[in-house]
């Protein structure tokens, strides 16, 4: 099957600003950090490895505020590696805990690492040294001697199905909200109508249709956002999307098949409400739009179904959209 080419568009863009960004980083690193970069293509996906530069150069920079000889993270020699010991990796993970790089500077926000996220950090230094000494950079390797920290694993919860009366409530909620935003617009003379107001409306019809989409499909959200409106077919009523995979797992191309209510939402989306959004130039046929006129973000949409589950269902009923998608899940199940 072959997928639209707007939303290949869409992945070699962010593929593409990964390797701006690493490029970036690389530039300013000592050249063997490249062929490290070079070493783990085979093994890791270009996020995962914009991931481990990006942890790398951080580290550099600690070293850089720790370390009299290194004045800048292209001085981080393989020999300086070399010779840091247990003690510097215990006091970068204790640093890590609540750091500024620069601690004169005023407007530099202070950041904080969890548990999981130190140990990414750490292993991704352990994979440069594994690299160095496999290379013949290093012979002494002080990063084995590194203690890992541990993440308290938490028991794995089932995620909760929505009943039909649960989604029935939640969809009730997205369409007073948009009764809501049109009554507040009729309600208001002209000249004191914001575009913020004149665009809550269509921004309601967004959202119940992506909530509809979950609900009907099951798709994850970061293959929902990276839906384009060339993919759509109405007659048939079709979408053409790209599974994310798990993992460093290759993406597939998929087709599915919405029901006609959920198509007949989309039409009114697309070709109302979307255009009254309006998208901007670089994202020009991106299906789901912000308020800011870009593509909706993963981020975007977890909140804001988080926000009409809480209004539907009370806070004690969590809803996001992987109970959606559970719920779509279960479902297909039944019909089976």
């Amino acid at each position: 099957m072959i997928i639209n080419n707007n939303t290949i568009e869409y992945k070699e863009k962010l593929e593409i600003q990964y390797n701006q960004r690493m490029d970036t980083l690389l530039t300013e690193l000592p050249d063997y950090c490249r062929e490290y970069e070079v070493f783990v293509r085979d093994r890791n996906s270009l996020k995962t490895r914009m991931e481990y530069v990006f942890d790398i150069y951080n580290f550099f920079k600690y070293l850089v505020k720790k370390l009299p000889e290194v004045k800048t993270v292209s001085d981080v020699t393989p020999k300086v590696l070399e010779n840091l010991n247990v003690s510097d990796f215990d006091n970068y993970l204790s640093w890590l805990s609540d750091y500024k790089f620069d601690d004169k500077d005023d407007n530099e926000k202070a950041k904080t690492n969890s548990p999981a996220s130190k140990k990414r950090k750490i292993m991704s230094i352990k994979s440069l040294y594994s690299f160095l000494s496999s290379k013949g950079y290093i012979y002494a390797n002080p990063s084995l001697e590194v203690t890992i920290p541990k993440i308290a694993k938490k028991p794995k919860e089932a995620i909760a199905i929505l009943t039909t009366d649960q989604c029935d409530k939640l969809l009730k909620v997205i369409d007073a909200d948009i009764t809501k935003a049109k009554n507040k617009i009729s309600q208001t003379s002209t000249v004191k109508q914001t575009p913020k107001d004149l665009m809550r409306p269509h921004l309601g019809i967004r959202d119940k249709a992506i909530v509809l989409l979950i609900l009907d499909t099951g798709l994850r959200v970061s293959e929902l956002c990276a839906i384009n409106c060339g993919n759509i077919s109405f007659n048939p009523g079709y979408i053409d999307v790209i599974r994310q995979g798990d993992g460093d797992v290759i993406r597939t191309s998929d087709r599915v098949y919405p029901s006609l209510r959920v198509m007949d939402i989309l039409k009114h989306y697309m070709y109302d409400a979307r255009d009254n959004i309006g998208a901007n130039e670089d994202n020009f046929d991106a299906l789901f739009l912000s308020s800011i006129h870009r593509r909706i973000t993963p981020r975007s949409v977890e909140l804001m179904v988080k926000k009409y589950g809480s209004e539907a269902l009370g806070s004690d009923v969590h809803v996001d959209p992987r109970v959606l998608k559970a719920t779509a899940c279960d479902k297909m199940e039944t019909v089976k």
